[in-house]
Formats: structure tokens, C-alpha cells, sequence
């Protein structure tokens, strides 16, 4: 859900993600590209903020991953010999 969310609207997908100080720049650069749609430069700084925007959201996915896969393995006893 929140890649579609990065594809709609990267900035919203930012703060769903908890990165507040990545939201803040990920939000001028989209009002930018919105501003300069009618040239190939909107475009281009839309796809840029897009990418960054599906990074973040993997990166998220990939840090509750981990956390899940320590909290499980925390639990195995260690047998010594």
C-alpha cells in the first residue's frame, strides 16, 4: 500500500514512513515538479522524488523485517558445549 502511496504521492509516503526530515525536501521537490510540469525537467524531478520515495518505503519494509527476524531469534537458546 504504500508503494502505491510513493507513486501517488511521494511526500505522503515519506511520513508514513516516519522520516520527517526526508518529507520536508521530498515535498518542495514535488511542489517543483507539479510546478514545471509542461516542461521534460517536471518530469524528470518527479521520477527522481519517486525513486526516493520507493527506496524509503523498501528501506522501512526491510528495518520491520529485521526487527521480526531479531526478535524471533532472540528466543533460541544457545547451547554451549
Amino acid at each position: 500500500m504504500r508503494y502505491l502511496l510513493a507513486l501517488i504521492c511521494p511526500p505522503l509516503a515519506f511520513l508514513a514512513c516516519r522520516k520527517w526530515f526526508q518529507a520536508v525536501p521530498a515535498t518542495i521537490l514535488f511542489a517543483l515538479a507539479i510546478a514545471t510540469a509542461q516542461s521534460g525537467l517536471g518530469a524528470l524531478i518527479d521520477f527522481v522524488v519517486i525513486l526516493w520515495a520507493f527506496y524509503a518505503v523498501g528501506d522501512d519494509n526491510a528495518r520491520q523485517e529485521t526487527r521480526a527476524f531479531v526478535k524471533t531469534v532472540r528466543q533460541i537458546p544457545i547451547v554451549r558445549r
